[in-house]
């Protein structure tokens, strides 16, 4: 959603990288009834759109690319709500939920209360006038039986001088929602839901690139696929329309984004306009995207795409396809190893600490007695 807000005293110096030759897919599932209610009539609390996906999948690129839309309200943060707000916080109250958004939910670089690592996304937005806002319809007697992430919807579109009657979808992004589909859509039964895919050896070469700068020494490999899986899973559901949703492959958005985001608008019902959703934002300003290798970008850039065949080890690519190899041909990820092997399941990752090689070894063999 465009967001008038004073200009940058500076400009990023920018990588441009022009797409190249790529794969598509692409899988729309339906939900609605033959009788279709316009979305005009949908309440504002029913207008909701949820992104999903493995972490480095292509969800933060695909809210960038969806933020300045005139028909859409982004929230350009993740907000764990499903994950975390309706679990952990579930029974701890409202005003415990609310700290969790305000102070500790990825969304509280919105709320002033920390700053991301030299990132200035933010330097502009009125962070005080948000959380005064947020606090005000949350905790207004009026509204206590209504849901807060609507809440905090309305707020940030109030905050950004957006009418509520011109959205017709407003959009939250965590990654994490490909666990809680079925909570999602029991909340919000006319709910959009995008799914982003990508392949698990370009996945485990970002965390790896992320682990080598944050150094958390958390690094766990096992999440990385055990992720991939869950949302590969989710992604057949869709394919096969058990569940509804559309399926957006991160190298469709390099290959051909023109066609991979007029299939995004068209699932959306909003207007498509190549000038507004080709290029990223984030809070209606130019966004030059979160690289893992600390690349900075002008455009949708097809260099992460094909990076992984030049920085992982054989080994490192073992571990993937051992986990993965079953499900990667259904979404066009041919292995490039020819078997299975024991040491590629046994040799540790680059930034992968004792105690994380452990666990991703003991989880991985747990899952498998599961299957």
């Amino acid at each position: 959603m465009q967001a008038q807000f004073p200009a940058c005293g500076e400009s990023s110096a920018v990588c441009v990288v022009r797409p190249q030759d790529l794969r598509f897919s692409i899988a729309l599932g339906e939900r609605d009834p033959p009788i279709m209610m316009s979305m005009q009539n949908l309440p504002f609390d029913q207008r909701a759109c949820f992104i999903a996906g493995a972490a480095k999948s292509g969800t933060t690129l695909l809210v960038s690319l969806l933020d300045s839309h005139p028909e859409l309200l982004v929230m350009p943060q993740d907000t764990a709500y499903f994950p975390t707000v309706l679990t952990k916080y579930r029974t701890r109250g409202r005003r415990a939920q609310f700290d969790y958004l305000t102070k500790e939910s990825w969304t509280n670089v919105l709320f002033g209360f920390q700053a991301m690592r030299g990132r200035q996304d933010y330097a502009e937005f009125p962070k005080q006038k948000f959380l005064e806002t947020f606090e005000r319809v949350a905790f207004d007697p009026a509204n206590m039986n209504r849901d807060l992430l609507v809440l905090m919807m309305e707020a940030y579109a109030e905050v950004v001088g957006v009418p509520l009657d011109r959205i017709k979808r407003w959009v939250e992004k965590t990654p994490a929602n490909r666990n809680y589909v079925s909570e999602i859509f029991n909340q919000f039964p006319k709910a959009k839901l995008l799914l982003t895919m990508r392949d698990p050896r370009a996945l485990l070469a970002a965390q790896i690139a992320l682990e080598h700068t944050r150094k958390t020494r958390r690094f766990s490999v096992y999440y990385v696929v055990a992720h991939w899986r869950a949302a590969a899973k989710l992604a057949k559901k869709i394919r096969t329309k058990e569940i509804p949703g559309l399926v957006v492959g991160y190298e469709d958005l390099a290959l051909d984004p023109k066609m991979s985001m007029q299939k995004v608008c068209d699932y959306l019902e909003i207007n498509f306009d190549p000038d507004i959703v080709l290029n990223p934002t984030k809070v209606g300003r130019s966004w030059a995207g979160n690289s893992a290798a600390g690349v900075r970008f002008a455009e949708i850039s097809t260099a992460p795409v094909t990076r992984w065949k030049n920085e992982l080890h054989e080994d490192e690519v073992g571990w993937v396809e051992w986990h993965c190899r079953d499900l990667m041909p259904e979404f066009g990820y041919e292995p490039r190893l020819n078997r299975r092997s024991l040491r590629y399941f046994m040799k540790p990752i680059r930034g992968e600490r004792p105690k994380e090689f452990l666990k991703s070894r003991a989880y991985s063999l747990r899952d498998r007695l599961k299957r």
